[in-house]
């Protein structure tokens, strides 16, 4: 009897526990159940009715729990053909619309797609081969898929997810495109909530309004708005108010920033265009540049690292040259550190700002105008004139130092025909004064001396070193050497006291017969006969007591 009733309590859960899911296969839960629809030739269902779909007024209902199959010929009797789907869609052709808030995993849709919500869920477009105008909407995903041009001019409206499929279409993006998805035509990045974080695009041309954080562009792209990051190998022009913060742009790539458009970072292997003949506002205030770049607006910050052409119009204010760049530049530079080559041309110019002064550490050749900036070398002169600029003052000093100077960098400054003088001090270090003369020279030890009292002037007093600014037309080299001082020789010293007892000097003085020797004997002699004195007395008091 116990047996019977565990094997009932055995058998009243199993079929309880298999009444759930046949629940939810019927409201859309579970494994969902393969239903297969037949299509006339005329293009409507075989019936009006079937488990999980209804037909009527040329719209078929597609209920949640299923997975269907329309078989025989393409759906769609009418234009007003329609399809609402809240299952999913295996495979089929369907020549109607289709309101999709299920899945779409197949089929073929030759007209318009309505990616969206309802109550049962978002849709979600994870296969099948699109030809004509699809819609995702805010709440829908596209995760698969093939959308071509049917003839008929159509797009991909997304303001949902994008996170796969191949588009041979135009996408307008004004939502999230991620993941895998593959862009063979334009994408339109709308402004305003499009955000392109990754995929591939290929396409002739694609705009961005909004935000590209990622992805990779081998097609041309027009920016007017931020590009965050992603790697690009084609042309990409940035203009009214588009920004570029960072991504990658390969050898094969060009940029142009005109029209107010910013360079602000990235890395740039390929060619820089920065402004525009006609027109201003472009500027560069970051980035890595390996490749040409050719400046007609401003250039504030960044590295460069091979040739900069700066145009009448532009001006360098600012940023990195390094050691293998070469600057050509025929409009300003205000700013910035040059440690590879410039060459100042004709219509250029070189002079401070009110807030900068350019640092030119490498050869420097001029056929225009310098009017400020600290040059390291000698500046090259083709004809070009020189009229205020600062070099630095080399020392090889001995026993001397400059004291005003001990710990910063020691510089003068040059002004044409300038009667005003660079002042430096000589201090002697200890066991040193300072010399009678000095020499300054121009650049190093075999360069034309300059002229003492004429171009500057030594005070051996106090060690005070005037150098007129009109003669210090380059790096200078100051060589002084201090003079020992010799210390006086020393005084002898007093003689010592001798430490020996009295009576060796009484011994001594009596060997030398010196005047004191007997006046000790006499003393010692009296001394002597008052003992004897005494002792007789003593003898006569003794006997006198005994008698």
């Amino acid at each position: 009897m116990r047996k019977r009733l565990l094997s009932l309590v055995t058998a009243l859960v199993l079929a309880c526990s298999l009444v759930p899911s046949v629940a939810l296969a019927g409201e859309g839960g579970g494994t969902p159940v393969p239903i297969t629809i037949e299509i006339g030739e005329n293009g409507a269902p075989a019936g009006t009715s079937g488990t999980g779909w209804t037909y009527e007024n040329d719209m078929l209902t597609l209920e949640a729990g299923y997975v269907y199959t329309l078989a025989g010929h393409a759906f769609g009797v009418s234009e007003e053909s329609s399809i609402s789907n809240e299952g999913v869609i295996a495979d089929g052709t369907l020549s109607a619309r289709v309101y999709n808030y299920g899945i779409i995993e197949g089929g073929t849709f030759h007209e318009s797609v309505y990616n969206e919500r309802s109550e049962a869920g978002a849709g979600t477009i994870a296969g099948g081969t699109f030809t004509d105008y699809v819609n995702n909407a805010r709440t829908g995903t596209i995760s698969g898929g093939t959308f071509n041009d049917g003839g008929n001019n159509n797009s991909v409206d997304s303001s949902g997810t994008i996170t796969g499929g191949t588009f041979n279409v135009g996408v307008n993006n004004g939502g999230t495109i991620e993941g895998t998805g593959t862009f063979n035509a334009s994408v339109q990045n709308q402004r305003g909530g499009g955000i392109i974080l990754s995929g591939t695009f290929g396409g002739e041309i694609s705009y961005n309004h909004n935000i590209i954080r990622g992805g990779t562009f081998s097609g041309a792209l027009s920016n007017d708005g931020t590009i965050e990051g992603g790697t690009f190998s084609g042309a990409v022009t940035t203009t009214e108010g588009g920004i570029i913060e960072g991504g990658t742009f390969t050898r094969s790539s060009s940029v142009a920033s005109n029209d107010d458009g910013t360079i602000a970072g990235g890395t740039f292997e390929g060619s820089v265009t920065n402004g525009d003949p006609d027109w201003n506002g472009a500027v560069i205030i970051g980035g890595t540049f390996k490749s040409t770049v050719t400046n007609y607006d401003v250039i504030e910050d960044g590295v460069f690292s091979s040739v900069v052409i700066n145009e009448e119009s532009g001006t360098i204010g600012g940023s990195t040259f390094v050691r293998s760049s070469i600057v050509k530049n025929k409009g300003a530079i205000v700013g910035g550190t040059f440690d590879g080559t410039v060459q100042n041309e004709q219509t250029g110019s070189i002079a401070d700002s009110q807030s900068t002064s350019p640092i030119l550490n490498g050869k420097v050749t001029n056929y225009g105008a310098i009017g400020g900036g600290f040059f390291a070398l000698p500046i090259i002169c083709e004809g070009g004139t020189v009229s205020a600029s600062t070099f630095p003052v080399h020392t090889a000093l001995t026993g001397l130092s400059i004291a005003e100077t001990a710990n910063a960098e020691l510089v003068a400054s040059f002004e044409k025909d300038s009667e005003e003088t660079n002042c430096f001090m000589l201090k002697a270090a200890e066991g040193y004064q300072l010399p009678d003369a000095i020499a300054v020279s121009l650049g190093s030890a075999d360069a034309p001396e300059l002229a003492a009292g004429t171009d500057y002037t030594y005070d051996a007093a106090t060690g005070a070193v005037a150098i007129k600014k009109g003669a210090a037309s380059g790096p200078l080299l100051l060589t002084a050497s201090g003079v020992p001082v010799v210390a006086p020789a020393p005084e002898p010293a007093p003689p010592t006291p001798d430490s020996r007892p009295p009576t060796s000097d009484a011994k001594l003085l009596a060997a030398t017969g010196d005047s004191a020797i007997p006046t000790v004997v006499a003393g010692i002699a009296l001394l002597a006969a008052g003992a004897l004195a005494a002792s007789a007395a003593a003898r006569r008091n003794r006997r006198t007591h005994r008698r």
